[in-house]
């Protein structure tokens, strides 16, 4: 009799593991669990260049967010602010995976991506046109029933071979009952960011409402409560509209861009791009009073290139801070190829291109070496790159973040991203006070200390 049981009850674990996640998911749900309730944000992912084009893009592919879907996305990470999650989860798409890292950003939360989150599949028409498939077929694109049939429906076939509605929401529903068995004794609310074919599955819980589509970055609201969902929200954009109300009342980060003081080979009129030299004493000098200048200015993050002269202006400035300072490669200094180390008298006179972009302070970005050197293009990209990272990251914080840095290097930079500014040539630090808001830069003001 107990080698019986013992049978039974292996078999039973084997079914159940054959079964998989659904059927997994429903056995384990025990008395203990029927207080707790899961409540999952569905979130369509932000504005994409495929949504723009009104392309059929689905589960066979993938478009990058735009500039407004990923501030879309981070606006509404503010409007959620009050909502604490205990976990992220996305699709298996970049354009959900970047959503769900925007709205957590500043939670300090990982987010796991899963395979049956994503997207419907459009079959023989992913990477068509909304315009394309009526002038076929006789039916919009946004006429979803006629493509992917109904949710209730198993036997529907697509005119293009698509994914229907309702093997859509078997899996979608699997993957959401997969995520639930990860949080099982728990209650809270857990983050799901996906695309607008989660209204297919949704309308199962929508009654007789005519089927409607999730617009770019709204909330959908399902609580799982006793081993059953129930909709709580749909398609709601208030979460959005109350992030960019809270953005529009903080302030851009602060970013103090320093550019070292004078070196020996500078005084000596001999050109630096990651050729480096020790400070001059005027050069100490301007480093200890950028020092006191600043002692009272709370950092909270440094950064600083590689080069001596960047690293040593950073410590000496930071001096008592008590910063971690990130070196950089990023921030050194453009490299020139032959004109390193040579008479920058001797560069000029040589009348070329090259060297009127160079030493012009809109023109920078324009520098073509004239042989093994780095482009004035490749140079702004670099420490635009740099600095828009820093500024994603450090956005929403209260505080200043300290970079050090080189002239060339920024010049090029600010011809890129602030063309209408030029920097003024100086032999001491130069201090440029950056401010970062919605990807853009702004130079507030510049300081020269000699």
């Amino acid at each position: 009799m107990k080698n019986t049981i013992k049978s039974l009850a292996t078999l039973f674990l084997v079914t159940a593991m054959t079964w998989g996640p659904i059927s997994a998911f429903a056995a384990s749900v025990s008395k203990s669990d029927e207080a707790k309730v899961l409540r999952f944000y569905l979130v369509r992912h932000g504005q994409t260049y495929s949504n723009i084009k009104e392309m059929t893009i689905g589960g066979g592919g993938n478009a990058q967010l735009t500039q407004k879907g990923r501030y879309d996305a981070s606006n509404l990470g503010l409007g959620l602010a009050d909502v604490s999650f205990i976990a992220g989860y996305s699709s298996t798409l970049g354009r959900a995976y970047e959503t769900a890292n925007q709205i957590l950003r500043g939670r300090n939360m990982p987010v796991t991506q899963i395979e049956n989150l994503k997207d419907i599949s459009w079959g023989d028409a992913e990477g068509g046109r909304i315009d394309d498939l009526t002038g076929k077929f006789g039916h919009s694109g946004n006429d979803f029933e006629f493509y992917f049939g109904k949710f209730n429906d198993p036997s529907f076939k697509s005119p293009v071979n698509a994914e229907n509605m309702y093997q859509f929401s078997e899996r979608f529903e699997g993957a959401l009952k997969q995520i639930a068995s990860q949080h099982q004794g728990q209650s809270g609310n857990i983050l799901v960011t996906a695309h607008s074919s989660m209204a297919f599955y949704l309308q199962k819980y929508r009654g007789d409402k005519p089927l409607s589509g999730l617009s770019n970055t709204s909330v959908s609201v399902l609580e799982l409560k006793d081993g059953k969902f129930s909709l709580v929200d749909f398609n709601n954009t208030e979460y959005l509209k109350s992030g960019y109300a809270k953005e529009k009342q903080l302030p851009p980060l602060d970013i103090t861009l320093v550019i070292n003081p004078m070196t020996i080979l500078s005084k000596a009129g001999v050109m630096e791009g990651t050729s480096d030299s020790d400070f001059t004493a005027q050069g100490i000098k301007a480093n200890q009073q950028l020092n006191s200048d600043l002692k009272n200015t709370r950092f909270i993050a440094a950064y600083s290139s590689e080069l001596d002269r960047g690293y040593k202006t950073a410590e000496a400035v930071l001096a008592g801070h008590k910063q971690t300072l990130i070196k950089d490669e990023n921030l050194n200094e453009m490299f020139l190829g032959h004109w390193e180390a040579e008479k920058i008298a001797t560069i000029k006179a040589s009348d070329s291109q090259a060297a009127k972009d160079l030493f012009s302070a809109d023109r920078v970005i324009h520098f073509l070496s004239p042989d093994d050197g780095e482009n004035g293009d490749i140079a702004a990209f670099r420490l635009d790159s740099l600095l828009s990272k820093i500024g994603y990251q450090y956005e929403f914080s209260k505080g200043n973040v300290a970079v050090f840095t080189h002239p060339l290097i920024v010049k090029a930079f600010l011809n890129k991203r602030v063309p209408d500014y030029r920097l003024p040539e100086s032999d001491g630090v130069q201090v440029i006070k950056l401010q970062y808001k919605n990807e853009a830069f702004n130079v507030k003001d510049v300081k020269v200390i000699k």
